[in-house]
């Protein structure tokens, strides 16, 4: 029964890893997504600083 018990709180501790691995991969993923977002969208507006300018 003890040995039994040792496999389960092994399961959930790979569980809650899973769950933190996932989580802390969808946030990173989004500060990513909001970093290019922001970025595309300054330079649409601002174009002038980045385009070259056509005479």
């Amino acid at each position: 029964m003890k040995k039994n018990n040792h496999i389960h709180k092994k399961f959930i501790k790979s569980i809650y890893k899973k769950i933190i691995f996932i989580i802390s991969a969808i946030a990173l993923f989004s500060v990513i997504a909001g970093v290019v977002k922001y970025s595309l969208t300054y330079i649409e507006n601002n174009p002038e600083k980045y385009l070259p300018s056509q005479k």
